[in-house]
């Protein structure tokens, strides 16, 4: 099946191209956008999309000229005036591995001929704000970055005279007010943060542009095959029993619909479910569930997941997505395609690899390790450059999901 689904798109690739850069002209393109894929040995599918990635340290040292020319790209169409630019990040201060990933796309920005200088809330080093202002840091290859605080830059404006603010940081808690007095743009867009995106808006919008895409191109292929199927469920406190019963109740009309696809298909498998926070990020708030029973007897552990997100705010909104098993390995061990986006542009990605979950598991989780795709370049697809390890079915995929961020933003 899966096969099937790959010599199809194979065969209409050109058209599917075709139409994708037709759809992404009737908007703006993001700057930036990243996107898991799950494969599995029957389907393909888009998990998540996240608009303000943190893994540029993971992708190939190749890709850079790549990601330069994005960039370039971007600023040059958008905001062509642009010499200094704030890269506002989050709090991590302790996660070295996130420092990299600023690092890393710090060096792209400055690699345009643009000062970039990187900022941040420091909410949890008030002090900080009232004494230098700014913290210095070690990334984890060791090298040091220097992190304003952003009270301290609205304090010297002077200091920094600054065109343009790109947002690293989801914005979850929604306390962005003093952002907004740099009197610059902000990039993305501050709605776009986790306070007011929601995952099931998203997934909505990506099955309906699956569907259109399937039929404007007049392929061979049930939408149910390149998508996940989801319902939304909102004021949930997953806590109370009556709630969880409804929850519970949401999920096995879910598994019904989902298993007679698994009939139609002759798909021997188990179907499975995935919880989720609407508004949800760095894979917090999601848990696997093999039947709805299962959430009438959530352990305190599993309760607590989908009771608070980052920032311990409060989960007030789920989602329940089908679950695709992946099929991915690397050295032996499960894996997952993340999908990396500049300018509309697929400019590479890596695998997410966990070596003690099942394909059945959440692998953004602890002891994730990841490895860059090969950097061969395929000159079959129309782009600068693209990677051979990377499928058209993914490529595709991760444009489809690219394309229904940008619609999330042209919406707002």
């Amino acid at each position: 099946m899966k096969g099937l689904i790959e010599k199809e798109i194979e065969i209409n690739f050109s058209t599917i191209q075709t139409w994708l850069n037709t759809e992404k002209a009737k908007g703006t393109p993001l700057f930036y956008t990243s996107v898991d894929l799950r494969e599995s040995d029957y389907k393909f599918a888009s998990i998540d999309t996240n608009i303000f990635p943190a893994g540029f340290n993971n992708l190939s040292p190749s890709k850079h000229s790549l990601i330069k020319a994005s960039i370039e790209n971007f600023l040059s169409n958008h905001y062509p005036n642009t010499n200094h630019i704030l890269l506002f990040s989050e709090d991590h201060t302790r996660n070295p591995f996130y420092l990299e990933n600023v690092l890393q796309l710090s060096q792209r920005i400055e690699s345009c001929g643009i000062k970039c200088s990187i900022g941040t809330f420091f909410n949890d080093h008030p002090g900080i704000c009232n004494s230098t202002g700014h913290l210095k840091l070690s990334t984890s290859s060791n090298n040091e970055i220097i992190v304003y605080c952003l009270d301290y830059i609205i304090n010297h404006m002077s200091e920094f005279n600054f065109d343009l603010c790109l947002l690293n940081n989801d914005l979850s808690d929604g306390n962005y007010g003093n952002l907004t007095k740099l009197n610059i743009p902000i990039i993305p867009h501050p709605n776009l943060g986790w306070h007011k995106r929601k995952k099931s808006n998203h997934i909505n919008t990506l099955n309906d542009l699956t569907k259109k895409m399937i039929m404007d191109c007049k392929l061979n292929i049930d939408p149910w095959l390149l998508s996940s199927c989801m319902v939304q469920i909102s004021s949930i406190d997953i806590n109370n029993e009556n709630d969880r019963q409804r929850l519970a109740d949401a999920a096995q009309e879910l598994l019904s619909k989902i298993q007679k696809k698994y009939k139609e298909n002759n798909i021997p498998d188990t179907p499975y479910l995935v919880l989720k926070s609407d508004n949800g990020t760095y894979g917090m708030g999601v848990i696997s569930i093999n039947s709805p029973k299962d959430i009438l007897t959530l352990n305190r552990k599993n309760r607590n997941k989908l009771h608070k997100g980052k920032s311990s705010i409060k989960i007030q909104n789920l989602i329940i997505q089908e679950g695709v098993p992946s099929s991915k390995k690397v050295n032996n061990q499960t894996s997952e395609e993340v999908i990396y986006h500049l300018n509309g542009e697929t400019i590479g990605g890596f695998y997410r690899v966990h070596e003690k979950k099942s394909n059945k598991d959440i692998l953004n989780s602890k002891g994730m390790t990841f490895k860059a795709f090969e950097d061969e370049i395929n000159d079959h697809f129309n782009q600068t450059e693209i990677l051979n390890s990377m499928s058209k079915t993914s490529y595709v995929l991760g444009q489809l999901a690219n394309l229904s961020a940008q619609h999330e933003f042209n919406t707002l």
